[in-house]
């Protein structure tokens, strides 16, 4: 494959590419910001009993995050994207006290922003 010219001169001769681009690059948006009515109804869940209806916001983020990631293509990176989302949206619905305690551990580095080690620590009881 031969290139009869370099970048700098393709983009030379289409300038308005250029401007398109530096427009574009104010839109980038690294993550996505759930949906305000979603992320409601997850906190009345949320408030209402959180760990009899950990199982519907489970679902519920799961379900979200899948109509919001509708957009990529199936692989790798969606799986992650989700994953994150998932977590990240988990610890905005945590009850005060969990979620106090779960952000001292990560900031101690004694656990990860991690969708499961944060259901074991909601979930884990202590051995009478």
């Amino acid at each position: 494959l031969k290139i009869g010219k370099t970048f700098a001169a393709f983009m030379e001769e289409n300038a308005g590419l250029r401007a398109l681009i530096d427009t574009g690059k104010g839109n980038l948006q690294w993550e996505r910001d759930i949906p305000a009515a979603s992320l409601a109804n997850l906190e009345s869940l949320a408030a209402k009993d959180f760990q009899g209806n950990l199982g519907k916001i489970i679902h519920d983020i799961y379900q979200t995050a899948h109509v919001m990631f509708g957009d990529m293509p199936q692989g790798n990176h969606k799986k992650r994207a989700m994953y994150r989302f998932a977590s990240k949206t988990l610890m905005k619905v945590l009850p005060t006290s969990q979620k106090a305690e779960i952000e001292k551990l990560i900031e101690g580095k004694k656990m990860k922003m991690d969708l499961y080690e944060i259901l074991g620590k909601c979930t884990w009881v202590q051995p009478k």
